[in-house]
């Protein structure tokens, strides 16, 4: 399982109050082929990964995907993103907002050298 964590927000972001700082605010992202779940303001890491698998796993439906759903990206008070490429790439990015973990994300991906530029899945927020 890979899994990615935010080493720390800019100095130019407000920081957000201190009692919401001393609250945890969990988001992970889950995927296998064709499917993706995700969870955010979960009050731990494990419930956040056990939502995001989960929702994963009910994404598939009736396409009954083969495999299980790993966790690939998972945040405290920051935002996640997932990008996949055409032949099963894929990278995590972690931001301060949406915008830059996508951005992330898609930049790492595209460091596998996919044939064709890697898309954004999903961007993800959980902060306090």
């Amino acid at each position: 399982m890979t899994a990615l964590l935010c080493a720390g927000l800019s100095a130019a972001q407000a920081a957000p109050p201190a009692a919401a700082m001393s609250k945890p605010s969990w988001g992970a992202i889950a995927a296998k082929p064709g499917a993706h779940g995700y969870a955010f303001n979960q009050p731990s890491r494990a419930t956040a990964e056990r939502l995001a698998r989960a929702q994963c796993e009910r994404a598939t439906g009736a396409k009954r995907v083969p495999g299980a759903c790993e966790v690939r990206v998972y945040f405290d008070r920051s935002c996640g993103a997932l990008a996949t490429g055409n032949f099963g790439e894929w990278a995590g990015g972690l931001g301060p907002d949406a915008k830059a973990a996508g951005q992330a994300a898609v930049t790492a991906c595209d460091a596998h050298l996919p044939t064709e530029p890697c898309k954004l899945a999903v961007s993800v927020c959980s902060l306090p």
